[in-house]
């Protein structure tokens, strides 16, 4: 339940005495009804906050006046500064748009305003003044809707205190009331009080200029409400010596003041030429030139000389105290006169629309007055300006000539490649560049695979150039040959001729192919760049057919390529339908092959067999190529083993016979029977 407190009406009469007048006592008007819904602080919490003005308070502030509001807490926490004027409005103080950071540290001592951007001066409306602080341990949302930190100090929140305050209660009351506290200040606003008397004052003659402490303040005669004290007061006069006094002002006295202004006396001296001009000074005719006219006021006169066939001349003239004062004044004729040049020269000159002729050229008896010029040449653009012809002048012009523009349209065959213009990138051909200034420009065209073309030229004013041109390939020199010779090339699918060859590329990528019966092809790829000589020679693999040597037994004797060297304890028998050849114990078949080339070679034996005839595969064989032992067989090529397989690629000559050498031992029981023998090259 939140407690109101009820704050009593309370007058203060202020009595002050000055120069021995008592001034009318002034009241405080009373506050509103509304103090009653002013939150007390909170009896729940520890927090603490002290607030107090740069006066006592309940003291009375004058409009105008500065208020300076000082505040401390007893722990870290968020501060929140309200005001509440006499009238019931609730504003903001604190945080604002100057001073958004709202967190204030325990126990240390915060001055507001805070910075030098803002400043609090009391203003209307008179009456007693409230001043809230609210503090709390987490920030709070007391105006949901309006971000504080954005408004000014001084913009109104509520215009009405009950909702203000009811606002102010939901926030507080829903959360901790440990975790907040508020203090509230007041202090009443009042009018200055004015202690003024009244002073006139006039001078002899009048029309004076017066000062008040060095501010202006107006002409005599001259009335002022001027604040009690003294005033140094100074009276200026044209003609006239300075007059410099003190006034005294009086409260609620009025006083007169009446000067009389001492005067200051010059000759002046007048002649012209020509001379024998009419003078006037201030409007009232005085003689013709030469002139002379003593005790003359020491002021500043407006002086007119009227001549026949010249221009009136006006000028002001200062009179100086105690002295002739000497003035020589050249009268103007009529006319005038124009120099009119041109960058470059030999342009046409129109004035007002007339043709007077070329540039440079010198115009004269023109009446003084504005005046259309015109300036023609080929290949510029036309000039129109205003020149003035002032009396008795010869009025001196210059002017540049804007050159006409120029345009350069680049084409090239093919087309896409890059156009610079004197060394800057400008775009792809086709390619149009307009609005170019006369002058030297070199074109650069470059493309990829191309020669780069290179122009350069000068543009006229208002020349139209097109560059156009044929791009020349851009060729790399290609040296083509292969062991053996002959063979046919290929670039890019297209026959080119047989190597060696030399061919004159194209900058690019090329597929390349050589082709010679017997030889495995070659397909590769080169890159060749514009200016560079290539040398490739490829060496060709012959085309391998597999060649086969073997011998076989099966029609009772020696049939194939392979020769038997020797043949020792050895017999044909025949089983079934075919021959084997049976090696008994102390057996030896010493075959002879040609020379074999090839990348892998392999020696198969088959063998005749029974059903029960696995036993029959001694182990006790022994295998030699070329002397050297073979031992296990790379594949058994047959499930009831008829077929084994050696890898002799290492073993076998392969520029010269070799020798095949098979034999059982005497000491192994059994024999072996060998259908065929072949050596396979791959």
């Amino acid at each position: 339940m939140m407690r109101v407190f009820k704050v009593l009406s309370l007058f203060f009469i202020f009595i002050i005495f000055l120069s021995g007048y008592i001034l009318p006592q002034e009241k405080i008007i009373p506050a509103p009804s509304w103090e009653k819904i002013i939150i007390v602080p909170n009896e729940e919490t520890k927090l603490k906050l002290d607030l107090w003005l740069n006066k006592p308070e309940g003291s009375v502030y004058r409009i105008g006046e500065d208020l300076k509001i000082y505040v401390r807490a007893n722990d870290d926490c968020y501060l929140y500064i309200f005001d509440l004027t006499a009238d019931g409005e609730f504003k903001l103080i604190f945080p604002n748009v100057y001073s958004s950071n709202n967190f204030i540290r325990k126990d240390q001592t915060y001055t507001f305003p805070d910075k030098p951007s803002y400043s609090f001066k009391v203003s209307p409306p008179e009456g007693k003044e409230f001043i809230i602080g609210i503090i709390s341990k987490v920030p709070l949302n007391i105006f949901p809707g309006k971000k504080l930190e954005a408004l000014k100090p001084g913009e109104t929140l509520e215009k009405s205190v009950e909702k203000a305050m009811k606002t102010i209660e939901k926030v507080l009351i829903e959360g901790d009331k440990k975790n907040w506290s508020q203090k509230v200040t007041f202090f009443y606003v009042q009018r200055a009080i004015s202690l003024e008397g009244k002073v006139n004052i006039q001078s002899n003659p009048s029309g004076a200029n017066v000062y008040l402490n060095n501010v202006y303040k107006g002409k005599t005669p001259l009335s002022l409400s001027l604040t009690e004290g003294s005033y140094r007061v100074l009276l200026q006069l044209e003609g006239y010596k300075d007059y410099e006094t003190v006034i005294i002002v009086e409260a609620n006295k009025e006083k007169d003041y009446n000067f009389t202004l001492s005067p200051k006396y010059g000759d002046l001296r007048i002649e012209s030429t020509p001379s024998n001009a009419d003078v006037y000074i201030d409007g009232i005719y005085r003689g013709k030139t030469p002139l002379l006219i003593r005790n003359m006021l020491a002021k500043t006169y407006e002086i007119r000389l009227r001549y026949p066939g010249y221009q009136d001349l006006v000028q002001k003239v200062e009179v100086k105290e105690g002295r002739e004062n000497r003035i020589v004044l050249s009268l103007l004729p009529l006319t005038g006169s124009l120099n009119i040049n041109s960058n470059p020269q030999g342009a046409e000159v129109y004035l007002n629309g007339v043709y007077k002729g070329i540039t440079p050229i010198t115009i004269y008896e023109l009446t003084p007055g504005k005046y259309q010029l015109q300036l023609r040449k080929s290949g510029y653009k036309d000039l129109i300006t205003f020149v003035d012809v002032i009396s008795g002048t010869v009025s001196n012009y210059n002017f540049s000539l804007t050159p006409l523009l120029g345009s350069i349209n680049v084409f090239s065959t093919p087309s896409n490649a890059d156009v610079y213009i004197n060394d800057v990138y400008k775009g792809k051909t086709p390619l149009s560049l307009s609005d170019l200034n006369p002058g030297y420009y070199t074109v650069r065209i470059v493309l990829t695979g191309y020669q780069e073309y290179r122009e350069s030229f000068y543009l006229n004013p208002g020349d139209v150039k097109r560059v156009n041109v044929n791009l020349v390939p851009a060729l790399g020199e290609v040296s083509i040959n292969s062991k053996p010779q002959s063979a046919v090339v290929y670039i890019d699918g297209k026959y080119q001729g047989v190597t060696p060859l030399t061919l004159n590329l194209a900058e690019g990528v090329y597929s390349l192919r050589l082709a010679l019966s017997g030889y495995q092809e070659v397909n590769t790829q080169i890159n060749v760049k514009a200016g560079e000589k290539y040398n490739f020679e490829f060496v060709l693999s012959p085309i391998i057919t597999p060649v086969v040597y073997y011998i076989n037994f099966t029609k009772g004797g020696y049939e194939g390529n392979l020769s038997v060297q020797k043949a020792e304890n050895c017999y044909f028998t025949k089983e079934d339908k075919e021959y084997s050849l049976v090696l008994n114990p102390g057996g030896i078949l010493e075959l002879k092959s040609p020379s074999i080339l090839y990348k892998k070679i392999y020696l198969r034996i088959k063998f005749a067999t029974t059903y029960s005839g696995k036993s029959e595969l001694n182990p006790g064989l022994s295998i030699n190529i070329n002397e050297k032992l073979i031992t296990i067989p790379v594949a058994i090529e047959s499930k009831d083993f008829e077929v084994l397989k050696w890898d002799i690629t290492g073993l076998v000559n392969m520029d010269k016979e070799n020798i095949v050498t098979i034999l059982i031992p005497k000491d192994i029981e059994g024999n072996v029977r060998i259908k065929e023998i072949s050596i396979e090259s791959r």
